[in-house]
């Protein structure tokens, strides 16, 4: 990727920021489960560094898996249609599942997965949290449980979110000028 286009990327939310509010989410988590279990599904490839980060300070019993989707290709801007990659989980009857987004703009695949998991997994007790939340792109109803940071209508990169595969590795959230 041209070092030039790095250049343009200017800084939206500060590492520390993110550090800050990660821990204020999970002690509110730990709050709300007090005592419980979770299932906390990551959101591939964008939120993993978002649930890695959250999962060390969770203090409750966390299972953690994984599942793959895609809805901006190398766009940025959402396609409007969920690509699901992998959706292979075990049996989550009864659980509480906690979904971890990188970013909840349109509300498409949040509202895929509020779907797809009440159907074909019979889960009725499904929460969201992000860390990036674009409520003003907002095109379906989300519910949104836990929120790091409500942003404007940026395309943005950074702590796991990326730009064709790039950016995924830094340490703040960045948008372009």
């Amino acid at each position: 990727m041209d070092n030039l286009i790095l250049k343009n990327l200017q800084v939206l939310v500060s590492e520390e920021d993110i550090q800050k509010r990660v821990k204020e989410i999970a002690d509110q988590i730990n709050k709300d489960y007090e005592g419980q279990e979770i299932v906390l599904i990551s959101v591939l490839k964008g939120s993993v560094v978002f649930a890695a980060d959250l999962i060390r300070h969770i203090n409750v019993p966390v299972q953690l898996e994984f599942i793959r989707l895609s809805s901006y290709g190398n766009e940025m801007r959402s396609s409007g249609k969920v690509k699901a990659i992998d959706l292979t989980l075990p049996n989550m009857n009864g659980k509480n599942v906690l979904i971890v987004e990188d970013i909840i703009d349109t509300g498409t695949t949040a509202n895929f997965l509020t779907s797809y998991f009440k159907l074909q997994h019979g889960i009725d007790n499904i929460k969201f949290v992000t860390l990036l939340n674009k409520e003003c792109a907002r095109k379906h109803e989300v519910q949104v449980d836990y929120s790091g940071f409500i942003i404007d209508d940026y395309f943005v990169v950074g702590y796991g979110l990326d730009y064709s595969g790039y950016y995924r590795n830094l340490p703040y959230v960045g948008y372009f000028s």
